[in-house]
């Protein structure tokens, strides 16, 4: 029957969207942009995924739930170091944190399409280099990114095979209790304002009613320790069941 068929055919139709969105690199506007929301697909034997990539509002938990898998499992993830056009400071080493370029260079390769994302903070150039990814992924790790949600654009094609997770913020006052344990605990130091929580909260809805239908998962981050079993367990278990792909990364 067509239900059981390999391929899924479906409508192609795109959305003009306008969102804006603060990013920790000061990208504070989304383009106008073209947004697929159906798509032909393909079922395909299990198959390991190159990239991670997690989605989410600013203060949701991406980065801590991040740390957590690269600390628990270094063996089988790995992420990028981020380059930047700042001067290296006192002790600071190549590639322990950044990998130190010059201005000129990054821009020019910025022009050129080899950034996923870049930014500008205090004068300074930030990005992600597209060779990055790759060097993570050819060492035999999956490599994780947690990225703006426009940077599925570039990473949503069998060049990057993505399994896209949305970090879905919990509700409010569940985010300011967290919020307060993270500081008596040690974990952050900033206390988020009520106006900086509800922000976070409205962020993650405008971001799943945006790109909803590209997300391979949503894990409501209520729980740091629990996000993390459900993000293992989906994991393990993509890589051993049959998946659908859009058609594109097939043929």
């Amino acid at each position: 029957s067509s239900s059981s068929s390999s391929l899924s055919l479906s409508l192609s139709l795109s959305l003009s969207l306008s969102l804006s969105l603060s990013l920790s690199l000061s990208l504070s506007e989304f383009d106008r942009h073209e947004l697929l929301i159906y798509e032909e697909v393909a079922k395909v034997p299990p198959f390991r995924r190159k990239t991670l990539v997690l989605i989410g509002a600013l203060g949701v938990g991406r980065r801590s739930l991040k740390n957590k898998l690269l600390l628990s499992d270094p063996q089988h993830y790995g992420t990028t170091i981020p380059h930047t056009s700042r001067k290296p400071k006192s002790g600071e080493r190549e590639d322990q944190m950044y990998a130190f370029t010059s201005r000129s260079k990054m821009e020019a390769d910025i022009k050129n399409g080899r950034y996923l994302e870049h930014g500008e903070y205090d004068g300074n150039l930030y990005g992600t280099k597209m060779d990055s990814i790759h060097e993570v992924v050819e060492a035999g790790r999956i490599c994780v990114l947690d990225a703006n949600p426009q940077a599925l654009k570039v990473l949503r094609t069998s060049e990057f095979l993505p399994y896209v997770v949305f970090i879905e913020a919990p509700d409010f006052e569940v985010l300011k209790a967290m919020n307060q344990s993270a500081i008596e605990t040690g974990v952050v130091t900033k206390q988020l304002t009520d106006s900086e929580l509800k922000r976070t909260v409205d962020e993650s809805t405008r971001i799943q009613m945006a790109y909803g239908h590209y997300f391979d998962l949503t894990i409501v981050n209520d729980n740091l320790d629990e996000s993390y079993r459900n993000l293992k367990a989906a994991l393990e278990k993509v890589s051993a069941t049959q998946q659908w792909v859009p058609v594109t990364w097939v043929f």
